[in-house]
């Protein structure tokens, strides 16, 4: 959980299997974005922490999402952010298998 100017977000960490090195991505984080505030999850998002990496011979692509309510916290949850990203990977070629944690 992350304090700061009276708002408080939470922290999820995200990985998900590409098949080629990535480090950024625009279009995923909008419509990630665009997702979590259409099924009034949040408020306020900032990603962060992006990194790509190698981990059991698939390369992974992982980043941070600070999630944030301000209207009503209680909705910025795992089973939320979950269900509001279900199937997104599907308009992404080359991404699968994402994993979403609370940190």
């Amino acid at each position: 959980m992350c304090m700061s100017c009276d708002e408080t977000s939470r922290i999820f960490s995200v990985e998900i299997v590409t098949q080629e090195p990535v480090s950024t991505n625009m279009d995923l984080y909008k419509e990630i974005a665009h997702r979590l505030f259409q099924n009034k999850v949040i408020s306020l998002i900032n990603v962060g922490n992006n990194r790509a990496y190698v981990a059991n011979d698939k390369q992974i692509f992982g980043f941070d999402l600070h999630l944030t309510n301000r209207h009503n916290p209680a909705e910025v949850t795992l089973a939320n952010v979950e269900y509001a990203l279900q199937g997104l990977l599907t308009e992404f070629e080359g991404y699968s298998d994402m994993q979403i944690k609370l940190s």
